[in-house]
């Protein structure tokens, strides 16, 4: 486990200081383009979601073929997994591209945010293709076991964004201070320096990503009914998931720009504090799906139950800590009063909710997929977040005009109270194992 889960933890928190270092330099401009930098981030991470379901699926199947040792079928689903996740780059590449305006007009009213978010969101839109190879390429190696490489490719394309952020922002050494273009600059070329690392080293230590063209391209109608049948649920849950978070967001941005901003502070904070949770699902996953693909069913049930109780322990003592540290977080933002004082009572009403948060996702995404169960989840996801969450947290926030910290509260508990206790009798009920090979 702790193979597995080691890197990838590390490759988490490479990729989250990644979002969190462009939040502490582009707050140091002020809150609009702090505000304006999280809008037209959030169509760079709802790419990201839609990666995530595209190769999901495609995790289930490689994890699970890999415990069975079958490679040919590992290279027909990462030649299948490349082709979706690349058209889903090009087409929010081209949306990005052509309907900057639209896309940002989701989150705010604002016109000065829309103009500046606009600027980021064309330029960073033309790394969306990278980043869609790169995911399919880290999916392949995680899911075979191969997960030092995406941390090298991380690692490098956090270094990289780090220093040209401080070139291109600033103007640092005679470059030109670009302000918000700069930041969406460095991220871009940081995305692609992160696809050719992987692919780069994957293939010169002779890794899966070598796969024969021709067993790529072996793709049956049956395999893609199989495919289809298993990824497309585990893609339409990820979807429906950042569609609600998109709404949620929107919630916030017609609030105030000063919610936007506040949110977008905790976001980044959020991000940092679950890598350790998100390389415990992964290692779950990879582990879990591999006994299911071997028959060893016992053995993936105590596996994943090992792995709750670990991430549930984990959770309180990250959200505790989180406490006493809201202060000294909260100093590295040169964010407004307002801001300030909204981000430390949100950073505590997460801290407090942080395991009956975490236990839903380790279930669905680290235990019920890698068994072989996409379905579930995106059938308990979509009815808590658009038939209660969403509902119950826009009327707090634009009927009833709660502040951002009891609105926050109220759109985390409303969904994750339900979905730990529906989960957990799901879990017990050991119908999620459902072998795909």
């Amino acid at each position: 486990m702790l193979s597995i889960a080691i890197p990838l933890t590390l490759q988490n928190l490479l990729f989250s200081s990644f979002t969190l270092i462009d939040t502490v330099m582009v707050g140091s401009l002020g809150d609009l383009p702090l505000a304006s930098v999280g809008m037209a981030g959030k169509w760079t991470w709802f790419l990201n979601i839609v990666l995530f379901g595209c190769t999901s699926g495609a995790a289930v199947f490689i994890a699970q073929y890999f415990g069975a040792g079958d490679y040919k079928g590992i290279h027909r689903t990462y030649g299948l997994m490349s082709m979706l996740s690349l058209a889903s780059g090009l087409v929010f590449m081209v949306l990005g591209l052509l309907f900057p305006e639209i896309v940002v007009g989701m989150f705010t009213k604002d016109p000065e945010a829309i103009k500046v978010a606009s600027v980021y969101l064309r330029i960073i839109a033309l790394s969306y293709p990278f980043q869609a190879l790169a995911k399919s390429a880290s999916t392949l190696l995680q899911s075979t076991q191969r997960v030092v490489i995406p941390f090298v490719g991380a690692a490098c394309s956090v270094v990289t964004n780090i220093v040209l952020n401080a070139l291109l922002i600033f103007g640092l050494c005679g470059f030109p201070a670009m302000g918000v273009a700069g930041a969406a600059l460095a991220s871009a070329i940081a995305v692609a320096v992160n696809a050719l690392v992987i692919y780069g080293l994957g293939y010169a230590r002779g890794t899966m990503l070598r796969a024969p063209l021709r067993e790529m391209l072996d793709i049956s109608r049956g395999f893609v009914r199989d495919y289809v049948r298993v990824g497309a649920p585990a893609m339409f849950n990820e979807t429906v998931w950042a569609l609600s978070i998109l709404i949620y967001s929107s919630i916030f941005g017609h609030m105030s720009t000063e919610a936007y901003a506040s949110i977008t502070v905790v976001k980044s904070i959020e991000d940092l504090t679950c890598v350790a949770v998100f390389g415990m699902c992964s290692a779950c996953a990879v582990m879990v799906g591999s006994y299911v693909g071997q028959g060893k069913f016992d053995t993936a049930k105590a596996c994943a139950r090992y792995h709750i109780k670990l991430v549930t322990a984990m959770s309180v003592v990250i959200g505790g800590s989180l406490f006493f540290l809201k202060g000294p977080i909260m100093s590295l933002f040169g964010v407004s009063d307002v801001v300030r004082a909204d981000s430390m009572a949100v950073i505590m009403v997460y801290g407090a909710e942080m395991a009956l948060r975490n236990i839903p996702l380790m279930l669905v995404v680290g235990t019920f997929r890698a068994g072989g169960d996409t379905k579930y989840g995106l059938i308990v996801d979509s009815i808590s977040a658009y038939l209660i969450g969403i509902p119950v947290t826009a009327f707090a926030g634009l009927v009833l005009h709660m502040s951002v910290p009891v609105t926050y509260a109220i759109m985390y508990f409303v969904e994750d109270f339900l979905k730990t206790i529906v989960y957990g009798r799901h879990f017990f009920s050991d119908k999620w194992i459902k072998p795909v090979v």
